[in-house]
């Protein structure tokens, strides 16, 4: 009885290996000239394939290695779809019959090259979009004989779940730079035709921890249409809900969507604006903004559009201010080649109060000229600080148009307008610097300080702010000087005093 009892063990753990080991090393590779032909006349493309193999446990799934979809002929010779394994998950018994019953989609280190041609067409619309022209349609429906019961048909059943395991996609058009996005993971549960499914999504950008968007679903095949709902875009740690849609899937993609939070913390934007190279490292920001993200257009043209709200965010640069800061901005960046300052466009006013200025050179410059003028430290201290400091800019072709700068503070106000370089940032202000009654009273009465003083008694000095905005340079405005009626002799004077109060390195 136990030998009994022991050949059945043994047979049975022998069936199991079996089950077990087999089938990995079986080779489906005959079935390839069955349905590849099948496959390549739906595409009309060329589809290649290493090996395909069958694993029954632990669960039953057929698994490709090194499937190759080549690109459209009229595009280029290389390849439009690659993915390093495709695995699907099948039911046994109707496999067994001879029916593939997926019940997941498995792509593992897939790679799609999509491509633009300058009149728009785009490499995948012949696979969306066979369309057969309407005067042709009923002629050739005529003459298309009937299939033949024997003619073998694609036995596949769309799976309930799909998921995509570190993808990249590259995107190409002529005469741009590509675009590159590495890192796609993405599953798709509970597909179910036109019913609203869950998603998650997330891919990896260079300077950021992780950027992801989840949520629901829906795609109406009629329209080529996909919808987005109670979708949450994550970035850092900026969270933002999404909404909106993605029309003309077959043959060129338009975007429209949105997401907007009217309460987050300006310090998890700021950090994003610092990795695509819009923001400096050496700042601090925090406090309560909102903002307004929206991305619209095809596919080749797309346009991002932010637009902020701040409510006194607290600022701490080395190089610029600190203070509390209150404003407005909108910001467009349209998709294409080229550095992203020179590309960038928007508008904005801010008004920075009780601050001061941080950049040491600058302080210095300012410290250095209010004594000597006559005001004690403690005063040319003030005269870097700030009640209230208001800009307003326009942004285009990688330079900043400053239309207004205002600056007061208990010794002097500042009234300015001008340009400032993105990349590098290098500043080309003209500034008047009007000080108090107060200054200008212990300025003295001399000869070459009455030049600057106005109807009220107050001096005024114009000045051109130039150079690198990390350390500028100030000097005299020479034009405004000679519209004042001033003649060269004193001009040269007034220069030879600036050169000692702001020397330059």
């Amino acid at each position: 009885m136990k030998k009994i009892v022991g050949i059945s063990l043994g047979v049975v753990f022998l069936l199991l290996g079996t089950l077990l080991v087999i089938p990995a090393f079986v080779d489906l590779g005959p079935f390839k000239h069955t349905y590849l032909p099948l496959i390549e006349e739906s595409l009309q493309r060329r589809v290649d394939v290493g090996t395909v193999r069958l694993r029954l446990l632990p669960t039953p799934s057929i698994r490709l290695s090194n499937l190759k979809i080549s690109d459209s002929p009229t595009f280029s010779e290389s390849v439009f779809f690659a993915a390093e394994q495709v695995q699907l998950r099948v039911k046994l018994w109707p496999l067994i019959r001879g029916r593939f019953e997926a019940t997941e989609f498995v792509l593992e280190k897939p790679v799609m090259n999509l491509q633009k041609q300058p009149d728009g067409n785009y490499n995948y619309a012949d696979l969306a979009n066979h369309k057969i022209p309407s005067g042709q349609k009923a002629e050739e429906k005529k003459k298309k004989p009937a299939l033949k019961s024997q003619e073998p048909v694609l036995p596949f059943a769309v799976p309930s779940r799909m998921r995509i395991k570190d993808g990249q996609l590259n995107f190409e058009t002529r005469g741009q730079k590509p675009l590159s996005i590495k890192g796609i993971d993405l599953s798709l549960q509970e597909l179910a035709g036109s019913q609203p499914f869950p998603y998650q999504a997330s891919f990896h950008y260079a300077g950021l921890k992780s950027v992801s968007l989840e949520g629901w679903l829906s795609y109406q095949e009629e329209q080529a249409t996909l919808k987005l709902m109670d979708n949450r875009l994550k970035v850092q740690d900026l969270v933002l809900p999404v909404h909106g849609s993605v029309t003309h899937l077959a043959t060129a993609p338009r975007f429209q969507l949105s997401a907007a939070n009217e309460k987050v913390d300006a310090k998890s934007i700021y950090q994003i604006l610092h990795v695509v190279g819009l923001a400096p490292r050496d700042t601090d920001i925090s406090g309560p903004m909102a903002l307004h993200l929206a991305v619209s257009g095809p596919t080749g043209s797309l346009v991002t559009q932010v637009r902020g709200q701040l409510n006194n965010v607290k600022v701490q640069g080395t190089r610029a201010i600190k203070g509390n800061v209150k404003g407005e901005f909108v910001l467009k960046l349209p998709i294409g080649a080229g550095p992203v300052t020179r590309r960038l466009l928007g508008d904005g006013k801010f008004a920075a109060r009780d601050g001061e200025l941080t950049n040491v050179d600058v302080v210095r410059k300012i410290q250095r000229v209010t004594g000597m003028i006559g005001l004690s430290k403690e005063l040319g201290r003030e005269a870097a600080s700030f009640r209230l400091l208001e800009a307003e800019f326009t942004i285009a072709g990688g330079l900043a148009e400053i239309k207004r700068l205002f600056l007061v503070n208990s010794q002097m106000e500042v009234h300015g307008s001008g340009t400032m370089v993105l990349d590098p940032p290098t500043l080309n202000l003209a500034v008047e610097t009007t000080l108090s009654p107060q200054a200008s009273a212990r300025a003295g009465r001399s000869k070459t300080t009455n030049v600057f003083k106005d109807s009220q008694g107050r001096i005024v000095v114009p000045m051109k702010v130039t150079g690198p905005a990390a350390n500028p340079a100030l000097d005299l405005d020479s034009e405004k000087m000679l519209k004042r009626g001033m003649g060269e002799r004193t001009q040269r004077g007034l220069g030879s005093l600036f050169e000692q109060l702001f020397p330059k390195r």
